[in-house]
């Protein structure tokens, strides 16, 4: 006699019903931890953080902004977050328009986040913190010549072939040198001695 039989007819349904439905629930998009192993342009290979599942590690855009790019670094911490159609054609790892209800493949329409730590290093909530790895560097577009840019040894502001850099104790600065309006390098002395006698350094 099959199980069918056995068991009554509204437990077989009710019990049929929720496989299905839980089946259908494990093709749906999950969002999960995850941990960022490395970097390749702006798409992350990123590693699921669950004990016990054997999930390849998979590589997804980031949750960012052209202008914006954060220098994150393999061991960054974060969550897996999926969109309801796949966004390969947005991101550059596809090139198929999806279709309006189709359903995505649990990872393939995923994007990673990074998520903040309590263990990090509280700072001034009144300012915008902006720190790198190496350094940050601002410019008004994309590979513009005028840059400001902050390292470990030196603050640069850079436009055109003129430069000032700070480092250390010295201000250096290379090209013309313009003040109240005069150039430094054309000014004259009217005493009619051509300047002399110089006095020293003011200190």
């Amino acid at each position: 006699m099959s199980s069918f039989r056995k068991i009554p007819q509204a437990d077989a349904f009710t019990n049929a019903a929720r496989y299905h439905a839980s089946r259908a629930i494990d093709h749906l998009p999950s969002i999960l931890p995850a941990s960022l192993v490395e970097m390749e342009g702006r798409i992350a290979t990123v590693q699921i953080e669950a004990d016990n599942t054997p999930i390849p590690r998979i590589r997804v855009p980031l949750l960012e902004s052209e202008y914006i790019r954060a220098p994150l670094q393999p061991g960054c911490l974060g969550m897996v977050i999926p969109a309801h159609l796949t966004l390969g054609l947005m991101t550059g790892l596809g090139i198929r328009r999806p279709a309006m209800g189709e359903r995505p493949g649990n990872f393939s329409a995923c994007v990673f986040v990074p998520l903040s730590h309590a263990a990090w290093e509280k700072l001034n909530g009144q300012f915008l913190n902006l720190y790198g790895v190496e350094g940050v560097q601002l410019n008004p577009s994309l590979n513009h010549p005028h840059t400001v840019r902050l390292t470990h040894d030196d603050i640069t502001l850079s436009t055109g072939s003129a430069q000032i850099t700070l480092s250390g104790g010295t201000v250096s600065i290379t090209g013309d040198l313009v003040i109240n309006g005069q150039e430094y390098k054309a000014h004259t002395h009217s005493n009619g001695h051509n300047g002399a006698p110089t006095g020293g350094i003011l200190s």
